[in-house]
């Protein structure tokens, strides 16, 4: 959609001021049109364009959590959601690799532990891919990410990834997550305090998969004692029985295929740290 007449439309609807007229494109997903409105030399909000069931996920994402001061928010959503506008959020989004315990144990306090559950009726996964069971969507993901890993992870290792997704219990655990929790989507302060989180691509599922995909996502101390005070936070019907070598080697390994499509430069030290965490299910 043209965003000249995304700004008549909002201009005509009271959303925006009738001097915000100056564009600024800003980094999108791999989907999305992500277009910043000037006010001065400042963005004020940002436009997001996708795919009507993409936008209505992220609305409700938004809305939902909209008491959760770290998430941007919502202003207003297209009746027919062809785009959102949000307040654009300042600070820094480069992640300098410092402080990790911490931003995990902010990101467990101050954004999962306020998940909330949802009704039987809601599937698994994303919106436009919905699975009845966790344990399915995370097979997938599985079977997508062994493509792309092919031998540089052993034979033996995709079984063995396999057969530990596969044997998920089923704990009934669904929440409305964020679905794309990394450092590549945190606003930092110049002292590297997390205060923002941006662009969810909300998952249907158990909160675990926000933290641990918020671990894995640098490759910088991705050691048990680095995460367990986050992990330790979570109450138990967030987390029901489960065992954290398990869920960290799950998540390392959707990792690794991302890396090695978009930080090929990252991968050996994910490889050191898949042999670290299979050597903890000794």
């Amino acid at each position: 959609m043209d965003v000249q007449l995304i700004l008549k439309e909002l201009q005509e609807a009271g959303i925006l001021e009738g001097h915000m007229q100056e564009l600024k494109s800003l980094t999108g997903g791999t989907s999305s049109e992500v277009i910043a409105i000037m006010d001065g030399i400042r963005p004020r909000y940002v436009i997001k364009q996708n795919d009507p069931v993409i936008v209505e996920a992220e609305a409700e994402f938004l809305h939902t959590y909209s008491q959760i001061e770290k998430l941007t928010r919502l202003v207003y959503v297209d009746p027919l959601h062809r785009y959102l506008v949000y307040m654009f959020k300042p600070g820094l989004t480069r992640y300098h690799g410092r402080n990790k315990s911490d931003l995990l144990f902010s990101l467990a306090t101050e954004l999962i532990a306020h998940y909330k559950p949802l009704g039987e009726e809601r599937h698994y996964g994303y919106p436009d891919y919905p699975f009845v069971k966790w344990r399915d969507f995370l097979l997938h993901r599985v079977k997508e990410s062994r493509k792309i890993i092919q031998d540089v992870l052993s034979l033996e290792d995709h079984r063995f990834v396999h057969a530990l997704v596969a044997g998920i219990p089923h704990r009934n655990l669904k929440y409305l997550l964020h679905g794309d929790c990394g450092v590549h989507n945190f606003v930092f302060a110049e002292n590297d305090t997390l205060t923002g989180i941006i662009d969810p691509d909300p998952v249907v599922g158990e909160p675990l998969y926000d933290l641990i995909y918020a671990f894995c996502s640098s490759p910088d101390l991705l050691t048990v004692d680095t995460i367990l005070p986050a992990v330790e936070k979570l109450e138990p019907e967030m987390t029901g029985s489960y065992e954290l070598n398990r869920e960290v080697l799950q998540g390392l390994y959707f990792r690794i295929a991302t890396c090695i499509r978009h930080h090929p430069g990252d991968l050996e030290k994910y490889v050191e740290t898949w042999a670290y965490w299979l050597s903890r299910m000794g």
